[in-house]
């Protein structure tokens, strides 16, 4: 039975711990934090579900509905209303319905018309270099407007990344392939009879998105530790052995989960090149408020998944609001009755310093926000809870494919030595399941 330490216990830790222990081995977790789930947690308060980032998953990845079976919470999973299929764009001082159709696009005012019509030029244009960032193909293929009213917004909403800096390839590798392929991306529909909206729906758990972590752990019975500082791992003897302020730890293989820069503090004097490309990751900061009010608190109830800010729009008193989830609206029971639940996000790698800002203000500038988008507010919230993540999500920068291959060139050198997590190839909780098996599936490879 091959003994196996998974460095890092967010979600993509947890899940190769899971399936590797179900597999036959035996595994031990080590986690820096005090808390073992990363980014996917939940605080439960008052009738509130305070998810700390992440609030669930798309239902399109095969390897998390195999997580949630393992864990026996696959029939547990609640999905988001139909309020889910409602977004909005807040531009020019009003909010605007996220057109998700060519005719929705058609009769939407966020696109002004010379814009729409510069879309017949777009089967037209020619395959663009490679190594685009989504802002350069987007502003090729579709027109500026696009960039600031579309794509920069989701971008922001899903990434917090400025679209100028976002890899295309690594971050929305399909629309990077329907141009190599169809050279057009209206051609590229005509011929697969279907738009480009994501597919899948979100959903969660009864208790939050954080419920995950808390079943994974359980699961695990006794396996993680938590508040264990791992300084290095080294190569010994066909194996390898972490070490941390304990000791030593030998294995037969090490997967590092754990977010990018720590991998490269750990592998550095094992696999330079490794360490180099992992250190190029940058991560963009992030404050999430969680805001609790009753009805009437505000001139109108929230309505839709939430808001995202369009490039060019902006709030007085509310710079560095990339955007805002209804969360009470997408999951009902996320709120007591007659009460609302939302989550704004401030910061990201276009407003990083706001991020930093006190309490006091991210509130402020939260408050500003909501009264954009929900009117004035006559009453007071009756409850707040602001998440900080300092390094809260990976930027996928120019040239992230590259960085990528390196670690895995340096995976298939060094037999039993495993890279896992969301700064690779993906960045949601259902990516974060795919890592986690991947990185059991590559165990199993090495040790034969």
């Amino acid at each position: 039975m091959s003994h196996i330490i998974v460095v890092g216990a967010g979600i993509s830790g947890l899940a190769a711990a899971t399936f590797l222990q179900r597999r036959g081995h035996t595994v031990e977790v080590l986690e820096r934090a005090d808390v073992a789930g990363g980014n996917v947690r939940t605080t439960r308060e008052r009738g509130y579900t305070l998810d700390h980032a992440a609030n669930g998953w798309l239902n399109s990845e095969p390897a998390m509905g195999r997580l949630l079976e393992l864990i026996g919470l696959a029939d547990a999973t609640i999905s988001a209303s139909d309020n889910y299929s409602t977004r909005w764009i807040f531009a020019e001082g009003a909010l605007h319905p996220a057109p998700m159709s060519p005719n929705a696009l058609l009769k939407s005012q966020l696109i002004p018309w010379g814009a729409k019509l510069r879309l017949l030029l777009e089967p037209l244009i020619g395959r663009g270099p490679a190594g685009q960032t989504v802002g350069e193909f987007v502003r090729r293929r579709l027109g500026p407007a696009f960039v600031d009213r579309m794509v920069g917004p989701m971008v922001a909403g899903i990434y917090a990344a400025d679209p100028d800096a976002l890899s295309l390839d690594a971050a929305f590798p399909r629309m990077a392939e329907l141009e190599r392929d169809y050279r057009s991306l209206f051609l590229a529909m005509l011929a697969l009879r279907r738009g480009g909206t994501p597919r899948g729906h979100l959903e969660t758990l009864p208790s939050g998105a954080g419920a995950i972590s808390e079943a994974l752990v359980e699961t695990l019975d006794g396996s993680v530790r938590c508040g264990v500082d791992v300084q290095a791992v080294e190569a010994r003897h066909g194996g390898w052995v972490v070490h941390d302020e304990a000791g030593a730890r030998p294995c037969d293989a090490v997967v590092l989960a754990c977010p990018a820069h720590a991998q490269a503090r750990l592998v550095r004097g094992v696999a330079t090149d490794a360490a180099s490309a992992l250190d190029a990751i940058p991560y963009a900061p992030a404050s999430v408020v969680v805001a609790g009010w009753a009805d009437g608190a505000f001139a109108r109830p929230p309505r839709g998944f939430g808001v995202l800010m369009a490039r060019d729009a902006t709030i007085e008193g509310a710079e560095g609001v990339l955007g805002t989830v209804f969360s009470s609206s997408v999951f009902p029971d996320q709120a007591p009755e007659g009460h609302h639940l939302s989550r704004t996000i401030l910061g990201g790698a276009i407003h990083p310093e706001v991020a930093a800002l006190d309490e006091q203000r991210l509130l402020h500038r939260t408050r500003g926000a909501l009264q954009a988008f929900l009117g004035p507010m006559g009453g007071e919230f009756d409850l707040v809870r602001i998440f900080r993540h300092p390094k809260g999500i990976p930027q996928y920068a120019r040239g992230h494919r590259g960085r990528v291959a390196k670690v895995r060139a340096a995976q298939a050198r060094h037999r039993g030595l495993i890279f896992a997590g969301n700064h690779l190839e993906g960045i949601g909780v259902k990516d974060c399941a795919r890592a986690g098996e991947a990185a059991a599936d590559a165990v199993d490879a090495a040790l034969g």
